[in-house]
């Protein structure tokens, strides 16, 4: 192990005391009887020699009252934070000690025990994250009592927590070193052992051996915790008789992109996985009061060290957890249902756009009434009504032959500036509906968010984790996407698939594969068109505690398969074996245009006039039964009166005689 360890600069810390002020405060805090001069040196001796560049070092104590007696001297020129725990505070002064960058601990006996207890809750609720920490853990007792000391520290739960650590025991004449073991598995994790011994009187180490020896790169089968589910293709579980992830008591192996980073980290590194699975909550939930459901929910209650399954650096989750580094590229976007043919008759009247419509109309029938109000030189013209000059104008602007005004100039002009703008406009309509209705028309695709959120269409996954990184956009298309995301039980989406009317969500994964849920199929993926633009994209990242050891380790054996571009490979195999390979080549040709074959023109073509024809002669069948049965009312109501008339004469003609 290299005795420097990562550093950060320095000059970057607002507080760097002096190294008389240093030990003034540590000379504050500790009492003359707790620490000879041994200890004084060997502090120093090591904190000099392993390191030099660490960014903060942090002193723990446990005293009731501030000595003024002190006489510890530990001479360093890194900036050093002193934490004194008393009943009153806890955990809050160390708090803001992790959050000056402390990654060094030196731990003084009677502090042990409270700094033992609140290092994971502690770190917890910090910000600040580094998984390199160091501890020094100071016994000056001896006997009895230092025997005491050490059982509590050997079978404290927070060790499986610490790879760096060393114990500095008095034995009387001089002062021995110890560890952890910490690899392996429970108990022998936790057994000490004999690192060195520091002897005061020459200020030497006996047999000059590294006093934090790397314990990482072989764990020695240490079993690790981690969380995942069923997700293709990132994590398949899959049974097998040498497999060295244990699941139920049994033995699996995990296939997938994620999977893969699992078993070549345990085989790099020697270690076992220790499997949860919660398939029904899948990433899960993480409440106010730190409990959850699901991955995520197990790692937050620390049921498990380590989480991963195609999550992305969420920020809503980033004050539970430490992120990995980036892993690989994750873009989402959506597949919408593909566009549909138009019908014949709609289209009629989308040659036009609703303003060139509206235009149309109001030129109509204001030529018409200027037809009708212009004056004529004869009574016979003027006597023609409005409906005959609407109709005229009607034929006009069909280009049919009209009885346009022909007498004097302004008549003249009037009708050879109809006939051009009828010209020009029934023409163009007649040139683009020609060419239109050759091949079939479908409707506008969704190709973007703004056509996702233009067409008011719900679009589902089986989480609410799809949309974590939409969360807090100002972007008013995504907030009116984000109004219509429905996260839909597994069990309706192949329904919903089935029916082809909504969106649903969908993954590009970094070497061009998609990331497709089982409820598509052959048949219903054809419903489908691949948006051109993605809603959004992330990175592949995974999820460990704030105290796990191996974040580091874990970073570099993922750095090595990314860099050498083995995940190209895995995803290749893992989507050919789990995935439905006719589900993929579907979706990557999703978007190409249909031939455009010639379309004979059938009743449909003709569809819309049709319509139109039918809904004249039915409103005139219906004029003309108004009229019959008007005619008809009409000559009752005469012969009513005729007939009164008649009775009325022959009445006053016999009253007559």
């Amino acid at each position: 192990m290299e005795r420097l360890t990562r550093t950060r600069n320095t000059s970057s810390f607002e507080f760097t005391p002096t190294v008389d002020m240093q030990s003034a405060l540590a000379m504050e805090m500790l009492d003359a009887v707790s620490f000879d001069v041994g200890y004084d040196n060997l502090l120093t001796e090591i904190l000099s020699s392993y390191f030099i560049g660490v960014y903060t070092l942090c002193r723990i104590l446990h005293k009731p009252k501030i000595s003024t007696n002190p006489s510890m001297n530990i001479q360093t020129d890194r900036p050093f934070v002193v934490v004194n725990y008393d009943s009153s505070t806890l955990s809050i002064p160390m708090l803001r000690a992790i959050e000056l960058g402390c990654t060094v601990f030196v731990v003084d006996e009677d502090a042990t025990q409270i700094f033992l207890d609140t290092y994971i809750q502690t770190h917890d609720e910090t910000i600040f994250r580094r998984p390199e920490k160091y501890f020094l853990l100071t016994i000056q007792s001896t006997g009895t009592v230092a025997t005491s000391h050490l059982q509590m520290i050997k079978h404290h739960p927070t060790l499986q927590e610490i790879a760096n650590l060393l114990i500095a025991v008095s034995n009387g004449t001089s002062i021995e070193l110890l560890t952890h073991h910490y690899v392996g598995c429970l108990p022998g994790s936790t057994d000490l052992l004999h690192l060195d011994t520091y002897q005061p009187e020459n200020r030497t180490f006996l047999h000059g051996n590294d006093l934090f020896p790397n314990k990482l790169d072989d764990l020695m089968g240490k079993p690790m915790r981690v969380a995942t589910f069923h997700l293709l293709p990132w994590a398949m579980m899959r049974q097998t008789d040498d497999g060295i992830v244990r699941y139920l008591n049994q033995s699996y192996t995990i296939d997938g992109l994620d999977g893969y980073i699992l078993i070549q980290f345990c085989l790099w590194y020697n270690c076992t996985w220790e499997l949860t699975v919660d398939q029904k909550n899948q990433y899960g939930v993480v409440f106010a009061n730190r409990t959850g459901n699901g991955m995520i929910g197990a790692l937050v209650e620390r049921k498990v060290d380590f989480a991963i399954g195609a999550v992305g650096g969420w920020y809503q989750l980033y004050q539970y957890f430490s992120f990995s580094n980036p892993i690989m590229w994750i873009g989402v976007t959506c597949l919408t249902p593909r566009p549909k043919l138009i019908a014949s008759w709609k289209i009629i009247f989308l040659m036009f756009t609703k303003p060139v419509w509206l235009v149309l109309g109001l030129t109509f029938i204001l030529l018409a009434l200027f037809e009708y109000f212009l004056p004529v030189q004869t009574v016979i013209l003027r006597k023609k009504s409005l409906s005959r000059s609407f109709l005229n104008l009607f034929g006009a602007f069909l280009l049919l032959p009209s009885d346009l005004r022909q007498g004097r100039a302004p008549e003249i002009i009037f009708s050879v500036s109809l006939l051009i703008f009828t010209f020009l406009v029934g023409y163009v309509y007649i040139g683009k509906i020609h060419s239109v209705l050759a091949v079939p028309v479908f409707e506008p695709p969704i190709s973007s968010i703004y056509d996702l959120a233009m067409s008011n269409k719900y679009w589902n996954a089986p989480h609410e984790a799809w949309m974590y990184a939409l969360i807090g956009s100002e972007n008013p298309y995504i907030q009116k996407i984000l109004s219509k995301f429905r996260a839909t039980p597994i069990e309706a989406l192949e329904s919903i698939a089935n029916i082809g009317e909504q969106a649903m969500v969908l993954a590009v994964l970094n070497y061009g594969h998609y990331m497709v849920g089982t409820w598509f199929t052959a048949e219903n993926i054809e419903n489908y068109r691949l948006m051109s633009e993605n809603v959004y994209f992330e990175y592949d990242t995974a999820y460990t505690s704030k105290t796990w050891p191996m974040m580091d380790k874990f970073n570099y054996i993922a750095g090595l398969i990314r860099d050498a571009c083995l995940y190209q490979y895995v995803e290749l195999v893992d989507v050919y074996r789990y995935m439905n390979y006719r589900v993929q080549v579907s979706i990557e040709h999703s978007r190409d245009k249909p031939h455009n074959v010639l379309k004979p023109f059938g009743v449909d073509s003709i569809e819309g006039g049709l319509l139109l024809l039918g809904f004249g002669y039915l409103t005139a069948a219906a004029a003309l039964v108004y009229e019959l049965v008007s005619r008809d009312l009409k000559r009752k109501k005469i012969a009513r009166r005729v007939a009164a008339k008649w009775k009325m004469l022959a009445h006053k003609r016999k009253n007559h005689n």
